[in-house]
């Protein structure tokens, strides 16, 4: 349809098909037709982008019945335009003019539309129109994208012409250049796949590495990575409601225990929290006991009776967590398990700082309150 206005109308337009009669404006649209569907197979079939665009300046001699097309490609580092593509009927019109065409290159990628030359008038606005043998008598340039930004220019000039280009020759010039900067986004494209394809291929090796490694470590530091991962995987299997943020508005801890004061009975007062603790820098379990005189630690990795080191375990009150010289007062590092006799080691507090014992009072009478409040 498109084609075929242009053919009614030839005639009327000063375009590619004026002067032409209708065998060889028939002729030329099947060579239109025969240039859109290589164009259009080799975008889809992701072809090199250099000879993709090599194809798009050749065919636009097809387009536009023009006498040199030429691919200008912009310096990444400047604002340089270097010729990487040209095609000439006659190769005397290989460098006519090629300096002026070069101008007017620049001067399209700039403003980012297409720059139309139909004639000696228009030339005189840009530069000094010289009498020659040889010279341009029509142009036309268009600026290609990728990534938001110009890379290139296409152009098109007729030399010697009987004819010039008009707009329905922009319009033409212009799909080009579309073609051309949509065949430049998915070779970007394709290149971000393969590099996520190669992190990933990086990142499965480096996980076998890592699988190996483990393999070959001690059953002393495999166990001690188990721990770390059971813990892990309790904190994020617990039940909102064991740890009362339902009933208290404030910040708990995330393993199930206890703390009492000073010389008071666990019978009559109980405050069930929830405290993480570490020890010899490097493991860490939980307490279901933490007090003032000692502790109960879960952990999968006990120390031996009458071991000293020191425990800390964290408060929920946004502060340090509280540390303490302890001492291994007892151990089910090699017992039977059971659920009333887990594995872990009791420990007694050797020194706690008079500081450490008030913010311990200060903080259970503080969850207390709070627990009482929302129980009532």
């Amino acid at each position: 349809m498109v084609f075929g206005k242009f053919l009614g109308k030839q005639s009327k337009t000063s375009g590619p098909f004026s002067g032409l009669d209708t065998v060889e404006a028939l002729q030329h649209i099947e060579r239109l037709e025969t240039a859109i569907f290589q164009i259009s197979s080799a975008l889809k079939s992701n072809k090199d982008t250099n000879k993709f665009l090599e194809m798009i300046s050749q065919e636009s001699l097809h387009f536009l019945r023009a006498h040199r097309s030429t691919f200008f490609s912009l310096d990444p580092k400047g604002e340089a335009l270097k010729i990487k593509f040209t095609h000439a009927l006659d190769p005397r019109y290989q460098q006519v003019g090629l300096v002026e065409e070069k101008e007017i290159a620049k001067r399209a990628l700039r403003q980012s539309t297409p720059l139309l030359l139909a004639g000696p008038e228009s030339f005189s606005r840009f530069f000094k129109y010289e009498e020659r043998d040889n010279k341009i008598t029509s142009l036309l340039s268009v600026s290609v994208g990728g990534k938001g930004k110009p890379v290139g220019v296409i152009s098109a000039a007729l030399i010697n012409g009987n004819y010039v280009f008009d707009e329905r020759s922009a319009k033409c010039i212009s799909s080009l250049a579309n073609f051309a900067s949509l065949a430049l986004e998915i070779s970007d494209m394709l290149e971000e796949v393969q590099k996520g394809n190669s992190v990933r291929t990086a990142y499965e090796g480096h996980l076998d590495n890592i699988l190996s490694q483990l393999q070959s470590l001690s059953q002393k530091e495999q166990q001690r990575i188990n721990t770390h991962i059971i813990m892990i995987k309790a904190e994020q299997e617990s039940d909102p409601h064991d740890f009362l943020e339902s009933q208290v508005n404030g910040k708990v801890p995330w393993a199930e225990g206890t703390i009492l004061l000073k010389d008071e009975s666990r019978e009559k007062e109980r405050a069930e929290i929830k405290v993480r603790v570490e020890f010899d820098e490097e493991h860490w379990g939980s307490t279901d006991t933490p007090n003032l005189g000692g502790a109960f630690v879960l952990t999968a990795n006990p120390m031996d009776l009458g071991d000293e080191f020191l425990l800390k375990f964290g408060l929920p009150d946004g502060r340090e967590p509280v540390a303490g010289e302890c001492k291994v007062v007892w151990t089910n590092k090699y017992g039977k398990e059971s659920e009333a006799l887990r594995r872990g080691m009791g420990i007694k507090f050797l020194s706690l700082p008079e500081e450490n014992r008030i913010r311990i009072e200060e903080f259970v009478k503080s969850f207390r309150a709070r627990l009482l409040e929302a129980v009532n």
